[in-house]
């Protein structure tokens, strides 16, 4: 038997409409814009936010990941598959914690809900993706 619980994360709606204002104003590579898309598919399944503010989410971790590593995203691909996992986990591990950032109070159920979102979202990814 499964037992579905429902919870309303509740974000501060403000914070979200200001990322995505940011993301519009991005322009992006047909394949970043593939990757950010596809990502966000699998994100979006599970926490429904607006298509923009989940895809303003992931282009902020990609692009963090991109300027920690000192690498584009497109480099992913050329690294050995160990590598390249560990990236992309980086990458919704960025992201996980740049949601949590935009909760509003009482934000411990919520957190919990991201961090279980966004694992379920990179188990879906890697689905994807074999």
């Amino acid at each position: 038997m499964r037992i579905i619980l429902s919870y309303t994360i509740n974000f501060d709606l403000e914070a979200l409409k200001k990322t995505e204002e940011v993301y519009e104003q991005v322009n992006l590579t047909i394949e970043q814009n593939k990757i950010i898309h596809e990502i966000s598919r699998f994100i979006n399944k599970i926490i429904k936010l607006p298509d923009t503010a989940i895809k303003a989410i992931t282009w902020n971790a990609i692009r963090e990941w991109q300027i920690r590593n000192n690498k584009t995203i497109a480099e992913i691909r050329e690294l050995p598959i160990g590598k390249r996992l560990n990236a992309v986990k980086e990458i919704f591990c960025t992201g996980d914690k740049m949601l949590k950032t935009m909760l509003k109070q009482p934000k411990n159920k919520s957190e919990i809900l991201i961090d279980i979102a966004f694992e379920k979202a990179f188990k879906l990814f890697l689905n994807f993706i074999s």
